[in-house]
């Protein structure tokens, strides 16, 4: 028994070493030859941001046509559809009313003038009067003079000059409180005139009639406001969108930015148009903040009507001819009972942590240099920025922040972003804000690579823009190398 354990000894350890091989000899062929490896490679491209959303489309300019007087509609001189000139006449309102008016205005304005002229002749008289009266005022003082009238005879002479005077001063003031009645009757004309004017209802733009709200008979009533009429699109040709977009996707989205959308109407037609404006009024509905974009397009067979909705994709933003990649690629992760998974080298995933970007208000450094900050401003912003941070930590430990992560994130991008803008001048705060949005696109992803022996090896990539289908690359890669997207075992047949 004794001579033969070292025999069993030998025996077992040869088995082992069969097995083993049998193991990894297994598990090669299983990494080489029993699974289908589905590919895809680096190469040159474009890649977008796409940006969806919906918002009705309208005219250009539409403007409400309504009635400044009260009063029954008599004639319809246009109607759904209809294309009208600016000043052309749309309806009538009843003008019967308004004509008498005008009437008796000029009736006044008649009287107004006669009353004119009565007191230009009470002038004329007056001026007679205190000629004459001055003459004979002339006559007594010279005959007073050579004792020929007594004193009492010269006062009265003297009082009837006064007289006169004063009649002319009179019938003057007469003759403009008649002049002043005379424009107020000039007012109330013109005045009628305007509202006899107003029973024409003109078109005040060049366009179509989008609406028609009366019919003859109907009876408008402007107490308060002015009733609609009509509503009138000035050109059909040129149409907007007014777009909303959630708050997630408005950044990147500018003015001149491409636009592509589509309308129910036609689903086989696409129809193109720019970004034309991003209004910065936000609107709330359910607890979901969405901004305004005005996309402008040209539509020259008229197919766009007022009031479709056009379902939008914004180019937000672009990048030209750079490396990329399938995004199935980067969602790849290696099955447990795939291929063999290899360590990475020293050049591998841990060397691509380093990186660009760095996370909010770690360190400034390398920004700083960017954008040309001086020592003492980086010195007043780290001071700032140590006793701000000492605040936030202090809320941040409240057992009401430990629920709202996301909250805090915000509140402490808001934190460095106002101290950036208390110390930066504006062109520094312009390139920072800039460079801030180009990081928030880099993120870091393992994807896989074959090697030789058919083993799995994971490298880091840094990735900017994703548009859904394919994914900027900004290091890791080159162009032609090629990564693991999907791997399927084989099924053998068998007869």
């Amino acid at each position: 028994m004794i001579k033969r354990t070292p025999l069993l000894v030998l025996a077992g350890a040869v088995v082992l070493a069969l097995l083993a091989w049998w193991v990894l000899r297994g598990k090669t062929e299983a990494g080489s030859g029993q699974f289908d490896i589905e590919t895809a490679s680096v190469s040159r491209g474009d890649v977008a941001r796409i940006v969806s959303a919906s918002g009705a489309v309208r005219a250009l300019k539409t403007v409400e046509v309504g009635s400044q007087l009260s009063g029954q509609v008599v004639e319809l001189y246009a109607d759904y559809n209809t294309k009208v000139k600016a000043g052309q006449l749309i309806a009538r309102i009843d003008p019967q009313t308004f004509a008498t008016r005008v009437q008796q205005a000029k009736a006044d304005l008649l009287s107004a003038n006669a009353n004119v002229a009565v007191q230009e002749a009470a002038i004329a008289r007056a001026m007679a009067t205190l000629v004459q009266a001055q003459k004979d005022f002339q006559r007594q003082e010279q005959l007073l003079k050579e004792d020929a009238i007594s004193q009492a005879l010269f006062d009265a002479t003297e009082r009837q000059l006064a007289v006169a005077k004063a009649d002319v001063s009179l019938a003057k003031a007469q003759r403009q409180s008649a002049l002043a009645s005379k424009s107020q009757r000039e007012a109330a004309l013109e005045t009628a005139e305007v509202d006899f004017n107003r029973t024409y209802i003109r078109s005040p733009i060049d366009g179509v009639v989008i609406e028609r709200v009366i019919d003859v008979g109907q009876t408008v009533a402007a107490s308060f406001s002015a009733p609609v009429l009509f509503r009138i699109a000035q050109d059909l040709g040129d149409i907007r969108i007014d777009a909303a977009v959630v708050e997630a996707d408005i950044g990147g989205i500018d003015e001149g930015d491409p636009v592509v959308f589509t309308v129910d109407a036609y689903p086989d037609d696409e129809f193109t148009g720019t970004v034309e404006q991003v209004r910065l009024a936000a609107t709330e509905l359910q607890n979901v903040v969405t901004y305004t974009v005005v996309v402008a397009a040209l539509n020259p067979q008229a197919k766009l009507l007022p009031g479709m909705t056009a379902n939008v994709e914004i180019t937000a933003d672009k990048r030209e001819k750079v490396l990329r990649i399938a995004s199935s690629a980067l969602r790849f992760s290696p099955p447990k009972n795939g291929p063999p998974v290899a360590e990475a080298n020293a050049s591998g995933a841990n060397s691509q942590r380093g990186g660009n970007g760095g996370r909010q208000g770690g360190d400034f450094s390398r920004q700083f240099a960017e954008l040309g900050v001086s020592a003492d401003v980086q010195k007043a912003i780290g001071a700032d920025m140590r006793k701000e941070m000492q605040a936030f930590a202090k809320l941040a430990q409240s057992p009401a922040a430990q629920f709202d992560r996301n909250g805090l994130r915000q509140r402490r991008r808001a934190i460095i972003e106002r101290i950036m803008k208390r110390h930066l001048n504006a062109e520094q705060y312009d390139k920072y804000v800039a460079q801030q949005k180009a990081r928030a696109n880099v993120k870091r992803v393992q994807a896989w690579q074959q090697n030789e022996d058919g083993a799995l090896v994971p490298k880091m990539l840094v990735l900017g823009l994703d548009d859904g289908e394919n994914v900027q690359i900004l290091r890791g890669a080159k162009d032609g190398d090629i990564f693991v997207s999907r791997v399927r075992a084989k099924v053998s047949a068998r007869k």
